[in-house]
């Protein structure tokens, strides 16, 4: 596996070397990317970004996407597939955005959150997705206990998926570890008493029920060996008889030979011993191909049994890749969600606050972006600033210059009340 990430890896610096410079799309973490594959249909779909920048992709595993463009992703998908097929002709394989990560607004607006992104947004648009700059009235304040009771619900449910998901998790493993028992206890939080007990035993459940399916199919493929062996040793058993029989006979046919040339045996006699023989001849030859064909069978039950084990494999291969992206999603909007709820319970109201202090208020723009090293760049921009996916908005409230002037005339003082 380390090597063909080595080879992905390489892959994806060459085609970053390759391809001119551009204003492509750069995937990132929840964008979902569209792959076919036209020369192999069953490996075609769609792949949604993980939070660690991967995507798992059938035949070639884990490819890190995260900072590259589609066409990009096209050639490295096409070496990887041409290298893992080893056919000389290098695949077509075309690769498009089918969903942008979204973008979040946060800040005076009456909706902060996160917002489907469209190609071409602006940062005042943005704002306008977002319900518009904040307006401070009764409804507002109920509209933010409202969204931070909405936001500990969705907390609360994505808790509880997290839980299910490790608990998923663990029965995967345990089946991949071919383990006798399964055991919850290495899950932070599990409360025995929880509700999520139930979880925990169809889990347990279905652990065990597939453990013994496999056990009976593997059992049943040992035991038809067994059933061949014991028939090529009653068979081999007949053959050294039919051997021994067939020593005598020719021993007999020996002697009759001799008499027959002292002309004491007829030629009939010398015919009947020489069919004799025949016949056990021919015995030993139906004998010997049965050997064969229980052979067969043996050699077709252990394959069948090898493919059992490889098919179980790539179940367990296929679900553990699901609940690891899915556990690092749910990850990343219980963060969201938490976030969001501090912004309801405690930002807002004190921007609220602030607000009420300070008349006359223009907005301030702060672009977050992360950059393809990992980092965050935080820049203060105009309304007209195009907006990316993954982009974080926040919208400030200062003073307006007319406020700043009388504060200044009223104060002696240059500096104003911080609105932050």
């Amino acid at each position: 596996m380390s090597t063909k990430r080595t080879f992905i890896a390489f892959l994806l610096l060459f085609t970053t070397l390759g391809v001119p410079a551009r204003a492509d799309y750069l995937l990132g973490p929840e964008d979902t990317v569209t792959v076919k594959v036209y020369e192999w249909p069953d490996v075609s779909g769609d792949f949604k970004v993980g939070a660690d920048g991967r995507i798992s992709f059938p035949l070639i595993g884990e490819i890190n996407v995260n900072g590259i463009s589609t066409a990009q992703l096209e050639q490295a998908v096409e070496g990887a597939l041409k290298q893992q097929s080893r056919f000389n002709e290098t695949p077509n394989v075309s690769a498009q955005i089918k969903e942008y990560r979204p973008f979040f607004i946060l800040g005076d607006v009456q909706k902060p959150g996160a917002y489907a992104f469209r190609p071409g947004l602006t940062v005042l648009q943005a704002v306008s997705i977002a319900g518009g700059f904040f307006r401070m009235n009764d409804p507002g304040l109920l509209r933010l206990e409202r969204d931070a009771i909405m936001q500990r619900a969705d907390l609360r449910i994505l808790k509880e998926k997290s839980t299910m998901l490790a608990v998923r998790n663990v029965r995967i493993e345990a089946e991949r570890a071919g383990a006798a028992e399964i055991s919850f206890s290495e899950i932070d939080g599990l409360d025995p008493t929880d509700t999520k007990v139930g979880l925990q035993e169809r889990e347990r459940g279905l652990f065990q029920a597939r453990k013994r399916e496999l056990e009976k199919q593997l059992t049943g493929f040992a035991e038809l060996q067994k059933l061949y062996q014991g028939e090529i040793q009653a068979v081999q058993q007949q053959i050294q008889a039919e051997k021994r029989q067939a020593e005598l006979v020719q021993r007999e046919l020996d002697e009759v030979r001799g008499l027959a040339a002292r002309g004491l045996a007829s030629n009939p006699r010398i015919l009947l011993v020489e069919r004799t023989l025949a016949e056990i001849e021919g015995t030993q030859r139906n004998l010997d191909a049965i050997i064969m064909r229980a052979r067969q069978s043996i050699a077709q039950a252990i394959q069948q049994g090898d493919e059992l084990r490889a098919k179980s494999r790539e179940r367990i291969d296929a679900e553990s890749d699901a609940v690891s992206v899915e556990m690092r999603d749910t990850r990343a909007r219980i963060e969201m969600a938490k976030q969001l709820i501090a912004e309801a319970e405690t930002t807002a109201p004190l921007a609220i606050a602030k607000r009420v202090r300070n008349a006359g208020v223009t907005p301030r723009y702060e672009l977050v972006r992360r950059a393809s090293t990992g980092e965050s760049q935080q820049t203060a921009v105009e309304g007209s600033e195009q907006v990316q996916p993954g982009d974080v908005v926040e919208v400030r409230a200062r003073p307006s210059e007319d406020l700043e002037s009388s504060v200044r005339l009223r104060t002696g003082r240059a500096e104003l009340p911080a609105t932050r």
